[in-house]
């Protein structure tokens, strides 16, 4: 079977799940995930679709040759050829080895809960997105950057963090705030400060990383906005002019010589891959700094949680799976595993779909039993949503009438629809729920 090069973007088909056909090769059952044209000019739904006749392969002929189907959706291809179709398979093998990181992941014990750090968090998050929002649209305006107010907002996230990481996983994971152009890059500075805290970097160094990464794409501030919010895959052209961003951002960050070198390091290699396919230097494996392998995670890990566009996110626990088949290609695997280990099996804020029919939101995790975090139980057997959430530790459930285990994450299959006083299945209704009644006001406000 013959299938053509990757496309100029890669990042689309590094899942075991997607393969790469001839429409001469379509079956009946088939889930198509992508087309090799514009699906503006297909009669077909553009979030992919089955393919359940022959006339949808006739039609399919005249507009496209390829296509990407998703086997995890539809029917496979005959014969089990699975592993000889799926570009992942080979590419992974030619990827080169990358050097290992020394883990240390006791260098920063815990130091705070979250009901005791979760309003602090809360702010400094605010502060950073204020801050950074407005310096973004200044650059855009042609102004200077504030570093010093960057890095003193970064620096207080860094802290918080260093004192319990799992408060800003809650926080990232039912953000209620809508989401701005340039909150994508601050919530991917957080999850590198997140893995940099877990993996064990030297404070300093994850000072520079949180800076690095979170002006890593302040170059498309200064592209077409047509660019910036694009949906869906580039065309060559596109994808050429939005690769620009690299060095634009190279040319904002050299006005500031104070910075560290690293910071311009991030920002030149958060693009480049593993396997050598990324940009704009094509490095390979240990070629690649270290730093900038983070960043890279970070925003992979970042663009999959929120892959759904329209206000929809991926479940975390789906978007680690996906991250982690993306291992050795993208990135190195341990950096994954590191992520994988300290968001946990099912990470707090995400929602879960129980073995009674209820669906629960985890609220903490066990570290000794890993697939039995404490969570709270939103609705009745029937998806009905509970007026008073009842918080049940999966892991000591002792002689309750119930016995309760986790089947799968959860995903609303209606997200636009409210239910009981408005509220949807949606760890963002949820924030602030279950960490005590806030007493007091701002920094003076304690949780009881």
């Amino acid at each position: 079977m013959q299938f053509s090069e990757p496309s100029i973007n890669p990042e689309r088909y590094s899942a075991d799940n997607l393969l790469r056909l001839s429409c001469a090769e379509l079956l009946l059952g088939m889930f198509v995930y992508e087309l090799d044209c514009a699906w503006s000019k297909t009669p077909f739904p553009m979030d992919g679709f089955h393919v359940k006749n022959v006339e949808d392969i006739e039609v399919l002929t005249k507009y496209c040759k390829h296509v990407v189907i998703d086997t995890n959706k539809g029917v496979q291809p005959r014969k089990g050829r699975k592993e000889q179709l799926t570009i992942l398979s080979s590419a992974r093998r030619a990827a080169p080895n990358s050097i290992s990181i020394k883990v240390n992941r006791d260098a920063y014990p815990v130091t705070r809960s979250i009901k005791q750090e979760i309003d602090k968090a809360h702010r400094l998050h605010l502060t950073l997105k204020t801050e950074f929002t407005a310096q973004a649209l200044g650059v855009r305006n042609g102004e200077d950057m504030d570093m010093l107010a960057l890095q003193k907002s970064i620096d207080g996230v860094i802290s918080s963090v260093i004192a319990n990481p799992q408060t800003h996983i809650w926080l990232l994971n039912t953000d209620p705030e809508d989401k701005a152009d340039t909150h994508y890059c601050v919530r991917a500075a957080i999850w590198a400060i997140v893995l940099a805290r877990q993996v064990g970097l030297p404070e300093r160094e994850i000072k520079i990383l949180g800076l690095g990464t979170l002006l890593a794409d302040i170059g498309m501030q200064l592209l077409p906005e047509r660019l910036v919010n694009k949906q869906g895959p580039f065309r060559k052209k596109e994808f050429l002019a939005y690769r620009k961003h690299v060095d634009f951002g190279l040319e904002l960050i050299s006005h500031y010589p104070d910075l560290d070198n690293q910071v311009s390091t991030i920002i030149k290699c958060h693009h480049e891959r593993q396997d050598g396919l990324g940009f704009p230097r094509k490095l390979r494996g240990k070629q690649i700094p270290l730093l900038a392998r983070f960043a890279n995670v970070a925003y992979c890990f970042e663009r999959l949680l929120c892959s759904n566009g329209k206000g929809a996110s991926t479940p975390p626990s789906k978007a680690l799976t996906k991250l982690y088949k993306q291992r050795t290609l993208k990135f190195p695997e341990q950096l994954v595993v590191e992520l994988i280990h300290v968001m946990g099996t099912y990470p707090i804020g995400s929602l879960l779909t129980l073995s009674t029919g209820e669906v629960g939101l985890v609220l903490e995790q066990n570290l000794q039993e890993r697939l039995s975090p404490k969570i709270a139980v939103l609705t009745d057997t029937e998806k009905n949503l509970l007026k008073d959430p009842v918080v049940v530790d999966l892991a000591n459930q002792g002689k309750s009438k119930i016995d309760r285990s986790i089947v799968s994450s959860y995903k609303s299959k209606n997200p636009a629809k409210g239910l009981g006083d408005g509220k949807d299945l949606d760890p963002r209704n949820y924030s602030f729920s279950f960490f005590g009644k806030r007493v007091g006001f701002g920094s003076f406000s304690v949780r009881l």
